[in-house]
């Protein structure tokens, strides 16, 4: 399983104590679970087109260096493997079909550890996922899996030893050489070298279990020993790769000993593979590291090449950093900028990536990943844009000619590329995703009809997260997904659950339910029942688009303009939340937004004394503090009563959604989170001054147990936040806090 956190909106109480009203559910595993689906499937559109595509193979005797025909359709065997992992048995036959055809001798990967390592992804990444889908690991044989294994090390020692630091060819400055002698490779080449040959370490080890058991397979390798088992499994392309210097002793291959000492103790950029993000933060940081825009020389490009053919003022996200390299590049010929070569970083990191999540080893929700993320959503966003538009290339000193969605997409797989980021990678990042054209596409609001149960995943025998209430109101993230007759959709529940829910179970949200601002629209006015001492307010924001600038405030009447807002939360158009402190936009603490994320805002607001605090919480995440008392706006520093919620645009759109208003008494809390940790299961709440917290716990939702000592707040000058660890590991266990004041 994922790690998945509980969370929700309370219910205000007036009385003296108080239960808070969310239950958290424990997940039932710590951590990822082989064989656990933790991704969803691609759309049945892209599985169909993956399942029509050629099978890949490689031989080095194919033309163009990549050693395989299918560079230019790879990624079939991805969005194959992905499905079936997410429960698609639509895609099984065919997976299996593939592994088999490249276990057949003479089919298999050369793994020389140069350029042909980014298409040689998409079998290996495919050999990740396809182990951690026990469905379809089981219906291979003993020795099918050994032959997987021989081709898996001999991909990983081939990467490892052309990216090591201890590569005596690297170490000493000379020309960077493949295990066959090619001289056409550097580590710090461009992201179509670097995602392939730095990627394959982090595929393979993914593949063996993690980075301990990975550096004690490479820190015990012997070449000779593996040339011997090469031949023995009757491995013709590994085995010419890895005995090429001695079938060429004269060639500039390395010797067996060159490639023992650059692979035994791995270490890339100073790097041991126990810091395998900082590896692939690496990578990340490069292959989306250039700024949004429309080609080279401000989208004119170099004799009308470079540069996108039509749609450049509607372009999203110009200036922001996260646009693949490959747009503003170079090469031998001088400046590059290639939807062809971008597209080549997107597949191999793509997979990467997936291989860190389905085999247990992606940090969700830690900075690093989070900060990835963003990088991604920026990039895939401008490349699938570009696509759609056209874009003229130019690469190597000349124009490589218009490649476009409707005259390349065919021949690149991108229907089925594509997917692998929409309909699998955005959900599971809570970026939304699946078709804009469906019944609820992403964004739409909906309540559940009934009393209804959240699943992990798109099927009813995957395990539950909770049952929700009914009129439990939710943003949709994605689908629909169709598993065993059944249509079911992602949604992020504004309990901050987040799972999948059969159609039927839920409707659309009345339209009243929700405030939207467009850019030059009317300001948008929600009325609120008066408060004139302490409360909270908590809502939703989701932006259609990134960077916007955008503000939601709370007044004292139906508002009109700015003056008249007293506790402000902006979208800011730097692309971070803000807050205003009397004159003027401040934030605690620094938070980006992504387009067509929803983050819940909580407003503890004290009118008496004019001062606020705003926390702002991403899907998946705990509360950012956004303003930590700060005062109300200038203008309205004699307010003695608010009344109101408005929400107005300058640029760009935002939805505003999930009202709910708090008294700020006994009971009083953001939504807490659950995850677990190394050790247990970790429960974060916030707390707010003269109040008693009890958390407590239970099995099956009837006797409720005291877990530690009540923390008493008694005193706190102000709000604060409380982490406890459950050292308890239980298959199923729920978690309340009783609130009291003394």
């Amino acid at each position: 399983m994922p790690l998945i956190r509980g969370g929700g909106t309370c219910s205000w109480f007036r009385r003296a104590t108080a239960v808070l009203a969310v239950v958290l559910q424990s997940p039932p595993l710590a951590g990822v679970e082989p064989g656990d689906a933790v991704l969803g499937s691609p759309s049945q559109a892209a599985v169909d087109a993956a399942i029509a595509a050629p099978l890949i193979d490689y031989d080095r005797d194919y033309s163009g260096g990549a050693h395989t025909w299918g560079a230019f359709h790879g990624g079939a065997s991805i969005a194959l493997a992905v499905a079936s992992h997410a429960g698609n048995t639509s895609a099984d036959a065919r997976l299996l079909e593939q592994i088999r055809h490249i276990l057949t001798p003479g089919r298999e990967p050369t793994a020389n550890g140069g350029y042909p390592a980014q298409h040689e992804r998409h079998v290996t990444g495919m050999f990740v996922i396809g182990k951690n889908t026990p469905r379809i690991w089981d219906q291979l044989s003993g020795a099918e899996k050994a032959r997987i294994d021989l081709i898996m090390k001999a991909t990983l020692v081939a990467s490892a030893f052309t990216t090591s630091d201890n590569n005596p060819l690297i170490s000493s400055g000379s020309q960077q050489r493949a295990l066959d002698g090619d001289g056409n490779l550097n580590r710090g080449w461009n992201p179509n070298y670097r995602e392939g040959m730095v990627g394959g370490v982090l595929a393979g080890m993914a593949y063996f279990g993690g980075p301990a058991a990975t550096a004690t397979l490479l820190g015990g390798y012997d070449h000779a020993a593996f040339v011997a088992e090469l031949d023995a499994a009757n491995l013709p392309n590994l085995h010419e790769t890895f005995n090429w210097k001695a079938d060429h002793p004269a060639s500039d291959a390395p010797t067996a000993a060159m490639i023992e000492t650059g692979v035994r103790t791995y270490r890339h950029h100073g790097l041991a593979l126990a810091d395998y993000m900082g590896i692939y933060d690496r990578l990340v940081n490069d292959t989306y590291g250039r700024e949004v825009n429309a080609g080279l020389n401000g989208g004119a490009g170099i004799n009308g090449a470079g540069r996108i053919v039509s749609g450049s003022a509607n372009l999203p996200n110009p200036g922001m950093p996260g646009m693949l390299k490959e747009f503003n590049s170079v090469d031998a010929g001088g400046a590059r900028s290639s939807l062809h070569y971008a597209y080549d970083g997107y597949r191999p990191h793509t997979t990467n990536q997936i291989c860190l999540i389905v085999s247990g080893h992606w940090p969700k929700g830690t900075a690093s990943a989070n900060a990835a993320v963003a990088l991604q959503n920026i990039g895939n966003t401008d490349m699938w844009y570009k696509a759609e538009m056209g874009y003229i290339g130019y690469a190597k000193g000349k124009s490589q000619g218009e490649m476009s969605a409707a005259n390349s997409g065919g021949t690149y797989g991108f229907v089925y590329n594509r997917s692998l980021w929409d309909d699998v990678l955005k959900p599971y990042h809570g970026l939304g995703g699946g078709d804009p054209a469906a019944e609820f596409p992403a964004g739409a609001r909906v309540i559940t009809t009934a009393a209804t149960v959240l699943h992990a995943e798109a099927t009813a025998t995957s395990a539950s997260e909770a049952t929700l209430a009914t009129s439990t109101p939710g943003t949709v993230l994605s689908g629909p997904v169709e598993v065993g007759g059944d249509e079911w959709w992602q949604v992020q529940f504004d309990t901050g659950l987040t799972g999948w829910v059969v159609r039927g179970s839920f409707e659309p949200a009345p339209a009243s339910e929700s405030l939207v601002a467009t850019a030059g629209g009317p300001w948008q006015n929600r009325p609120l029942e008066e408060s004139t001492g302490v409360f909270t307010l908590s809502f939703n924001v989701r932006p259609t688009s990134a960077p916007i600038d955008s503000v939601v405030g709370l007044s004292a009447g139906p508002a009109s303009g700015y003056g008249e807002l007293a506790a402000i939360v902006r979208l800011a158009p730097d692309g971070r939340f803000d807050a205003r402190n009397g004159g003027s936009y401040e934030a605690t603490n620094i938070l980006n937004y992504l387009a067509g994320v929803t983050y819940r805002v909580t407003l503890e607001v004290d009118v008496g004394n004019r001062r606020y605090r705003a926390t702002v919480t991403p899907p998946d995440s705990t509360p950012v503090v956004i303003a930590d008392d700060f005062a109300f706006r200038s203008e309205q520093s004699a307010v003695t009563s608010l009344a109101n919620l408005a929400v107005v645009a300058e640029s760009g759109s935002q939805t505003v959604s999930g009202v709910v208003l708090g008294d700020g008494g006994a009971g009083a809390s953001l939504a807490p989170t659950l995850d677990r940790v190394t050790g247990g299961m970790r429960i974060t709440y916030q707390t707010a001054p003269g109040r008693i917290y009890q958390l407590q716990a239970s099995e099956a939702l009837a006797d409720w147990d005291d877990l530690g000592d009540p923390l008493s707040t008694v005193g706190d000058p102000g709000p604060g936040l409380f982490d406890f660890t459950d050292p308890t590991i239980e298959s199923s266990r729920y978690y309340r806090i009783e609130i009291s004041e003394p």
